[in-house]
């Protein structure tokens, strides 16, 4: 036996579910806008930090080869691990933007999508969307300190960042389903749409018993060009 799952007929009880998708699409374009202008102005950050630990590390280098001092050898590891730092600092920022730009194209078209009743141009947001949930939830059970998303809210995972996070899991999946509700309900208007077509042909190429025929032979309706002789 197959478990169907019951899908929402409304959104927040307020707004059909077209209308809670095109709402879901703004939102989402208005925040997925700030966190890429986020993520552009931390990736400059980041860059400049980078650039400025870099020469750091080639002045140490420098002054090394003209003293030798235990001091001098202990600043240069210092600079070399701040230098390793900065750059996963850069290649993180450059992960998030790249995140950050696939979930904007795929909720301009969602919105495009439900604005034209064409479900193929939803399921992209869907999967991006489901993919977020499942890495928010992986990350509740991870403890280390620099664990994605937990990371972004601080850096360590206390317990008031791991409910921050399940409230976000819970958001996100009730307007998952509620995307997911209208895609399924647009995949029932166009296989009920397509049911109903169907009967329509069959009428159309029907046959039907000659009236008033003077060689016996059958009136076909339109459509049709060759008759059947009883």
């Amino acid at each position: 036996m197959t478990m169907k799952i019951g899908l929402l007929k409304n959104f927040l009880h307020c707004f059909s579910l077209k209308q809670g998708t095109i709402l879901i699409a703004i939102l989402q374009l208005f925040i997925s806008g700030i966190v890429m202008t986020f993520f552009l102005l931390a990736l400059a950050h980041a860059m400049d930090i980078q650039e400025m630990v870099a020469r750091d590390s080639e002045d140490a280098l420098e002054r090394e080869a003209l003293e030798e001092m235990s001091s001098m050898h202990l600043n240069t590891k210092r600079m070399d691990i701040a230098h390793h730092n900065a750059t996963e600092k850069v290649y993180s920022m450059y992960c998030g933007l790249v995140i950050s730009v696939l979930h904007f194209i795929s909720t301009v078209l969602l919105l495009y999508g439900v604005l034209i009743n064409h479900r193929q141009f939803m399921a992209p947001w869907l999967m991006i969307m489901m993919t977020t949930i499942i890495t928010l939830i992986l990350s509740l059970f991870l403890v280390q300190q620099d664990c994605p998303f937990i990371a972004i809210l601080g850096g360590k995972a206390d317990m008031t960042d791991r409910i921050l996070v399940l409230f976000m899991v819970g958001i996100s999946l009730y307007i998952w389903f509620a995307v997911y509700s209208t895609y399924k309900s647009l995949e029932s208007k166009k296989n009920g749409l397509i049911h109903e077509i169907d009967p329509i042909k069959k009428q159309k190429y029907a046959l039907t018993p000659g009236e008033g025929t003077s060689n016996g032979k059958v009136r076909l309706h339109l459509g049709t060009q060759i008759p059947y002789e009883v």
